[in-house]
C-alpha cells in the first residue's frame, strides 16, 4: 500500500478547497444590479434610443471605462432625465441601436441588457435611466 506524504496530503486538501477565479463581466450578468436601473429588460428599449447615467465630472478615466463597456457612449454638460448635478457631474448617454432590441420599444437582447449590466456595476454609478427626448 502507497504511503501518503504530509505534502501529498496537504496538495490534495488544498486542491479540495480552491475557488475558481472571479470573472468581473461573469458576475455583472450573473448579479446585475437591478435595483440601479430605471427599467426591466423586459422594457429596455421603452425610451428615444438612449439610456443615461451621470458620472463625476472630470473622470476621464472612468468615462473611458464606461465608453469600453458600451461603446457609443458620450458625455454631454446636462442634467438629462438622470437629473446629473451640473457642479459635480457629467451626464452620459448610452445609446441603443435596433440590434440592441427584440422589438421597437420591446425589451433588450441579452447582450445589451448585459451591457448596461456591467455599466450599472460601476460603483460610481448610481442609477441608469431610459433617455426621452421632448
Amino acid at each position: 500500500m502507497p504511503r501518503l506524504t504530509p505534502a501529498v496530503l496537504l496538495l490534495t486538501g488544498l486542491s479540495a478547497c480552491a475557488t475558481a477565479p472571479v470573472d468581473p463581466a461573469g458576475s455583472a450578468k450573473d448579479a446585475c444590479p437591478t435595483a440601479k436601473l430605471a427599467f426591466t429588460r423586459e422594457a429596455g428599449c421603452r425610451n428615444d434610443g438612449a439610456v443615461e447615467l451621470c458620472l463625476p465630472a472630470g473622470d476621464a478615466e472612468l468615462l473611458a471605462r464606461v465608453q469600453a463597456l458600451a461603446p457609443g457612449a458620450r458625455a454631454l454638460s446636462s442634467r438629462g432625465r438622470a437629473a446629473c448635478d451640473l457642479a459635480s457631474e457629467v451626464l452620459v448617454l448610452l445609446p441603443l441601436e435596433e440590434q440592441d432590441c427584440e422589438a421597437r420599444h420591446g425589451a433588450l437582447t441579452p447582450a445589451a441588457w448585459e451591457r448596461l449590466c456591467r455599466v450599472a456595476a460601476l460603483p460610481q454609478v448610481r442609477a441608469l435611466v431610459p433617455t426621452w427626448y421632448e
